[in-house]
């Protein structure tokens, strides 16, 4: 098996890797740079860079809206310098390498599915808790992309009416609930000085009952999510990844009461609720499959 050059790019950083199988020979991280330009060509530096010549591509997993035919970002909402740039294209001009451009949630789906929580399941939704809310779908073994490559934005389904606004610019989103961030933002508003997600899982813990309330609130705000998704998909599994997955143990009871309120009985008889393994590993190992996939399609 080759090697792939796998990125994981974020807003604040970029992290680019060695990848054998499941094995991350190598990786390092990087302060994002700004603009389109310098993006591109600090990956097409640490690609040649890590490839010395033996690594078959060059797999990009990004945040926002990715247009196949571009092979980049329709819409980057943390990187709109990279709305509508041809990345694929130009990393590999200035690398000589294949390049692939996937949404960084489907990769981190991909990944847990073949090497992490979910293995063994063909049909799984996995949840990215991080700043914002995001969502992968595995249908019978093949990630799901959606008619227009937009599938599973599963932050933006509507759980409260006329509810809280969200960064989309809609009301009522569960990303609006049950982010990390607004994890973060519903303890300070019930009184907590929590100055960050993990200190309000720690205040939490303690018995801070601020804090308390507000993995309440964000633990049913995606019960009612899951439930539609179960609902709605029938999958064998769902995984809660990213880093707001490290509040699992607070969240769970109050998902598990609204899927046994809401789910469809027969739906809910076999579910599995499963916790990330992978964790930051996720979206680079779930990347480099789907690399492989398309070289030998």
């Amino acid at each position: 098996m080759k090697p792939v050059i796998v990125v994981d790019l974020g807003g604040t950083n970029l992290r680019i890797a060695r990848v054998v199988g499941n094995n991350v020979e190598h990786r390092e991280i990087f302060s994002t740079p700004r603009g389109a330009e310098s993006i591109v060509g600090l990956i097409a530096e640490q690609a040649m860079k890590l490839s010395a010549g033996t690594a078959v591509g060059v797999a990009v997993a990004a945040p926002g809206a990715v247009s196949r035919g571009l092979g980049g970002l329709s819409k980057a909402p943390n990187l709109p310098e990279l709305d509508g740039y041809p990345m694929a294209e130009e990393i590999r001009r200035l690398s000589g390498l294949h390049c692939m451009v996937e949404n960084d949630a489907n990769a981190y789906a991909v990944g847990e599915v073949t090497y992490g929580a979910a293995i063994g399941y063909k049909s799984v939704v996995v949840i990215t808790l991080g700043t914002g809310i995001g969502g992968g779908i595995v249908l019978e073994g093949r990630l799901w992309r959606g008619a227009d490559g937009v599938a599973a934005e599963i932050g933006h389904v509507c759980i409260e009416e006329n509810g809280r606004r969200c960064g989309c610019g809609a009301s009522g989103c569960a990303e609006a609930y049950g982010s990390a961030s607004s994890m973060l933002r519903l303890a300070k508003e019930y009184g907590s000085n929590a100055t960050s997600a993990r200190e309000a899982y720690e205040l939490a813990k303690n018995g801070e009952q601020a804090a308390l309330k507000a993995f309440k609130r964000a633990g049913t705000a995606l019960g009612i999510l899951i439930s539609s998704l179960v609902n709605i998909l029938n999958p064998q599994a769902v995984v809660i990844g990213g880093g707001g997955s490290a509040a699992y143990d607070l969240l769970e009871p109050y998902i598990l009461e609204e899927m046994k309120l809401r789910t469809f009985p027969l739906a809910m008889r076999n579910l599995q609720l499963l916790r990330c393994k992978l964790k930051n590993y996720a979206a680079l190992l779930g990347a480099a499959v789907l690399l492989e996939e398309q070289i030998s399609t």
